[in-house]
């Protein structure tokens, strides 16, 4: 390799690539290239590692005192600064295959830490710094502005604020002279209230404008507001959810500004709130499902922007919610909306699909309603989702089934037959139902079966939760066997080997301490906040599982690109060097956890 090929090989690697251009040719003249065979090891002269290793081609395992694999090294990779900065190596290093690679001695290592920050601050990062991190460089498109943007840094409009003895007439001159399209009331009683256009044209176009009305009895109470400190992404969920235009924005309490859907939009431009007006505006289903199918330009935009895969999910999840709210309105009559719930299960329940799958609904109906009444609803409910692109479930949990269309009494009969009957399919089934969000309809049915379900454990059921626990074992996680993972033509099932692992072992924990939070991520935070989870590792199992969602996204996303159906599968031979790290380091903590849940539930004592 000549001097240019090695400057530009090392700076083709992060964080050499953070080095000066002086430093970094002074480095690739010091550099030398070293050749190991196959089965040799490398030298670690009295336990003091002497040298910083980036390798070029082949592979390298660390063993550790019991020569268990504990991490595989390939291409592009560099190690062990830990050793050298440590002073000491606690393993051992075998070539598993022909190894070519540069050797850095400690001085020049060294050097390199002193006299680079970024260099230095590199290697000294936790885990989940380090994931961050990787996050950034992997794709550094404005996750920045969608990640830390809060309501202080977006334009707000100054509020008309009125108090409520003021006349209506005079509330308008005010809003007019302000360029103001609502008026704010400001009621020390009653909090703050609004009068918008919409209200005043619905008073004329009825025959109730009365010039002379306090304004006070007029407008709508509460106006929903936000402090100024919060993130501007959270306003804009509140917004869509809410099916509102602006919200307050206060400071300690205090109103201080308007913030309308709009500024938030000319921030973040990224076209969603075309498609949820356009859900509300949908007049049939031809247009519903229109509106609904631009979803994945959310999502493509969202993903280029940098946007981490849990906000993604809880924004497609918020539109995906107006489409089922909307269809529920479009097909059942006014009167039997509130003698039913529709619920969504599992990966949606939780607001954590991103990528649309299978149909995973059910359907709760009051006690003493006639369940027949329904069933021609639900068929024409399942088939738009199907023209929607949601397609049936295979395993028939869906609405059209009338295993998941009861009412409130015979859903408690059978979370009791689940619970009854710890089969792999029971388990199945409660895990689904456990993650049920209310869509559309009377949202108190469910609410009744979630307290049901909880007051169905004890102490006496410590051994069906461990047994329910244990599901998060179910698959391996491929730590310490990366050489099968990362030779070319490999491939990897991320959601068994990393995301179910969370999922379920927090849904385990969350029904033993009877946490009412559905996705992953605040289950963990919950937990955390209760001292269950330490909040260091929390933080560092949030970081991983969305590190793996991400990875899973944009394998699905490329796909889609190449006109394949998406799946859980990561190929190996498409990954970055950034992408490989993150998937070894989040796959390392979700390792961690699954010891936890081990030791947590006792597991090593439960019957094989």
């Amino acid at each position: 390799m000549s001097f240019s090929d090695q400057k530009a090989f090392l700076r083709s690697l992060h964080p050499f690539d953070e080095l000066s251009e002086e430093m970094l040719e002074e480095l690739a003249a010091k550099v030398e290239i070293a050749f190991y065979p196959a089965e040799s090891s490398l030298s670690v002269c009295g336990g003091e590692m002497e040298r910083f290793y980036l390798i070029i081609k082949g592979e390298v395992k660390v063993l550790d005192e019991n020569d268990a694999v504990v991490r595989i090294y390939r291409e592009k990779d560099g190690f062990d600064a830990d050793a050298l900065l440590e002073g000491r190596c606690e393993w051992h290093y075998v070539v598993s295959e022909d190894l070519i690679c540069y050797e850095i001695d400690k001085k020049s290592f060294m050097k390199l830490f002193d006299g680079s920050e970024a260099f230095r601050r590199f290697y000294l990062m936790d885990i989940v710094e380090r994931i961050e991190h990787l996050k950034k460089r992997e794709r550094d498109t404005g996750m920045g502005e969608w990640m830390t943007a809060r309501i202080s840094e977006s334009y707000w409009h100054t509020p008309c604020s009125v108090p409520p003895e003021t006349s209506l007439i005079e509330a308008l001159r005010r809003s007019v002279k302000m360029g103001r399209s609502e008026i704010i009331v400001d009621d020390r009683e009653r909090g703050y209230g609004i009068v918008t256009d919409s209200d005043i044209k619905r008073m004329l176009a009825e025959g109730s404008f009365e010039a002379d009305a306090k304004v006070g009895a007029i407008a709508r109470y509460p106006l929903l507001t936000m402090e100024k400190e919060e993130f501007l992404f959270n306003a804009y969920l509140t917004l869509i959810r809410e099916n509102i235009r602006r919200l307050g924005v206060t400071e300690r309490g205090r109103l201080i500004g308007v913030l309308e859907q709009i500024d938030i939009l000319s921030y973040f431009a990224n076209h969603s709130h075309l498609i949820t007006v356009k859900i509300e505006r949908a007049r049939n289903l031809d247009e519903l499902r229109e509106a609904s199918l631009g979803y994945l330009t959310i999502v493509r935009r969202l993903y280029a922007q940098g946007l981490k895969a849990r906000y993604i999910a809880k924004l497609i999840s918020e539109v995906n919610r107006k489409v089922f709210a909307r269809l529920f309105e479009m097909i059942l009559p006014p009167e039997r909306r509130e003698e039913c719930v529709l619920v969504v299960m599992g990966s949606e329940g939780r607001g954590e699909q991103i990528i649309r799958t299978d149909q995973d609904n059910a359907l709760i109906v009051k006690d003493g309603v006639d369940m027949e009444i329904f069933v021609p609803y639900m068929e024409r409910i399942s088939q738009a989702l199907e023209s929607f692109g949601y397609p049936p479930c295979p395993g028939h949990i869906m609405v059209t089934n009338p295993y998941w269309r009861r009412n409130v009494s015979e859903f408690k009969e059978q979370i009791d037959a689940w619970i009854g009957s710890p089969d792999e399919e029971s388990f199945m089934y409660f895990s689904i139902f456990f993650d049920a969000q209310a869509v559309a309809g009377y949202g108190a049915l469910l609410q009744e079966l979630k307290e049901y379900l909880f007051s169905r454990f004890d102490e006496r059921n410590d051994l069906y939760m461990a047994f329910f626990a244990r599901l998060a074992l179910l698959f391996e996680t491929p730590v310490g066997i990366w050489s099968t993972l990362l030779h070319r033509d490999r491939h990897i099932d991320i959601k068994k080997a990393g995301i179910f692992p969370v999922v379920q072992g927090t849904r385990s924990l969350a029904l033993k301490y009877r946490l009412h939070e559905l996705s992953t991520v605040e289950r963990i935070k919950a937990l955390a906040k209760r001292q269950i989870v330490e909040e260091s590792f929390a933080r560092e199992l949030i970081e991983a599982f969305d590190a793996l969602a991400t990875l899973r996204l944009a394998a699905q996303l490329q796909a889609l690109d190449e006109g394949k159906e998406p799946d859980n599968i990561i190929h190996s031979d498409r990954l970055s060097k950034i992408q490989r790290d993150l998937l070894r380091d989040s796959l390392e903590i979700v390792e961690r956890f699954k010891s936890f849940i081990t030791r947590h539930f006792e597991l090593d004592r439960l019957p094989s």
